[in-house]
């Protein structure tokens, strides 16, 4: 496989009467085709996941154009899960997610560039309520890690995040109320976290290795 590069940011949320504007401003800068894209960003405006949404557009913007990525040859539009992607290069790909306050976008370029990337919040879980849930979407191998890890709120939001991100990449979406052995856990990971306001959040980005 060809050297695959990869560049990722990420932002506390915030609100501001500027981020419709900067997405319409945008829009021209952008093919036709993305449109349909750009058009269910601000049918949001109003809305809850508004924010989050254009902040998540917003460091995707400032990622392509800091990569010299010629933003009006591309065309992105939704898929079937609704994840935003390039359907007209392959060897540009790149993946957003949100979590309470926070956003993460990663962009890879390369042959058949390929990347999903997750970010969650650190939520106040009991030690029961966190292993019930690590039972409901780890494998066996990753749950016997959990159960034996001297830090488990690391070793949980970690392999939360891994698995996300994987999901994403893959194409194939099933989430955490997904079977765990419904894809295999394999390729490259990078990971680490984000204090800011008081909160702590746990990202992933997942990467095709040479086998892939």
């Amino acid at each position: 496989m060809a050297e695959l590069k990869y560049d990722f940011t990420a932002c506390i949320v915030s609100g501001g009467v500027e981020l419709p504007g900067r997405i319409e401003s945008a829009r021209e800068e952008y093919s036709r085709t993305c449109g349909e894209y750009f058009d269910y960003l601000s049918g949001k405006l109003g809305k809850p996941s508004f924010t989050e949404s254009a902040c998540g557009f917003v460091l995707l913007d400032n990622l392509l154009k800091k990569n010299g990525i010629d933003r009006r040859n591309l065309e992105i539009m939704r898929n079937s899960d609704g994840r935003p992607c390039i359907i007209n290069r392959s060897d540009v790909d790149f993946s957003v997610s949100h979590s309470e306050g926070a956003a993460l976008v990663c962009v890879a370029t390369g042959a058949d560039a390929e990347v999903g990337a997750d970010i969650q919040r650190v939520r106040s879980y009991s030690r029961e309520h966190m292993e019930k849930l690590a039972r409901s979407f780890m494998d066996a191998a990753e749950l016997t890690g959990f159960l034996t890890s001297e830090d488990r709120e690391r070793y949980f939001y970690t392999a939360w995040t891994r698995r996300e991100a994987l999901f994403k990449r893959s194409g194939s979406y099933h989430g955490l109320n997904g079977k765990p052995e419904a894809v295999r856990m394999h390729g490259k990971f990078v990971t680490g976290t984000i204090t800011s306001c008081g909160n702590l959040y746990y990202y992933s980005i997942s990467l095709p290795d040479e086998d892939d």
